[in-house]
């Protein structure tokens, strides 16, 4: 595969929206999280992780977005 921005080798791909990017359009100073649950006591908790690659390009909303129609 080959970066997204210069054709380069790709070393990664974004974690938000699966581009390919070279170690030079690698950021890695955005947090996720891998996984959400519900622990004891009802209390909704989650699993992040610092520091994923993403390409910069795309836009991750800070905001969760509403979908009930998938529920």
């Amino acid at each position: 595969m080959k970066c997204w921005v210069c054709d380069a080798p790709a070393h990664a791909s974004c974690r938000f929206c699966g581009r390919f990017v070279c170690k030079d359009h690698a950021n890695g100073d955005m947090p996720t999280f891998i996984v959400m649950y519900v622990g004891a006591n009802q209390t909704p908790k989650g699993l992040a992780v610092a520091k994923v690659v993403w390409c910069g390009i795309c836009e991750p909303q800070p905001e969760p977005i509403l979908m009930p129609e998938l529920y």
